[in-house]
């Protein structure tokens, strides 16, 4: 594939970026009307939609890091909707592994085949390719790629920790843990892809500060009023 296809389907990760900003959106609203963090299935669908979207941009883009946690991420979107659904309609957790494996394995492999056999240049991760700039960023620091990594790391570890603990209630739950790791893996990958001048992994990010706070804020105050009641 070209640079300048490339280019050309860079607007599709802006998909993403909506669908991202959507769910959250919706779950504060939500949360706002119920006065506590909550979590419905239109949450999880727009999540799904969103990372379907962006493994689909990072692919294109040739980002390998950002298209296998989309990857896994997807397949934890598709679990939490089918813990929402009737015990018997339930997956079992064996069967989602399997997925979840099978998934990064063929993942891999398609990426692997992109990059060996239509004579793609330059490293397995690449720096997007835009309308606006059709180069590659040769003098990004290596510690930027380290920064970024650590809080894509952090921001996507979230979901696998909501996901144990959607495991073990065998329902879909937000906690505390998932709201914190998302507001510090927040912070970093701000700063990582705002260096990179990529705002398709830009906007998502922009998007969800204040529901992140919110729902901290929420989840504080149930915690003091169940403390309260005799």
């Amino acid at each position: 594939m070209t640079d300048q296809w490339r280019a050309l389907l860079y607007y599709v990760g802006f998909l993403s970026s909506l669908a991202f900003g959507a769910r959250f959106l919706v779950q504060w609203i939500g949360s706002e009307r119920q006065k506590r963090s909550v979590v419905t299935p239109l949450f999880w669908k727009l999540s799904l939609l969103g990372n379907i979207t962006l493994l689909s941009h990072s692919f294109i883009q040739m980002q390998l890091h950002v298209f296998l946690v989309q990857t896994g991420n997807a397949v934890i979107s598709w679990r939490n909707l089918n813990l929402m659904q009737p015990p018997t309609k339930q997956a079992s957790f064996r069967t989602t592994l399997r997925i979840l494996i099978g998934a990064i394995l063929l993942g891999t492999c398609l990426y692997l085949l992109q990059y060996a056999f239509l004579g793609e240049p330059g490293p397995l991760f690449r720096i997007p390719i835009t309308p606006w700039n059709t180069s590659q960023d040769s003098e990004t620091s290596p510690l930027w790629h380290v920064l970024g990594f650590t809080g894509l790391i952090l921001f996507n570890s979230r979901f696998w920790v909501q996901w144990w603990g959607a495991e073990l209630q065998h329902q879909s739950y937000l906690g505390p843990a998932f709201w914190w790791l998302s507001l510090i893996g927040d912070t970093l990958c701000l700063a990582y892809f705002a260096r990179l001048g990529d705002p398709v992994n830009l906007v998502g990010p922009l998007f969800g500060l204040i529901p992140y706070i919110r729902n901290l804020m929420l989840l504080k105050k149930t915690k003091q009023t169940a403390l309260s009641q005799p």
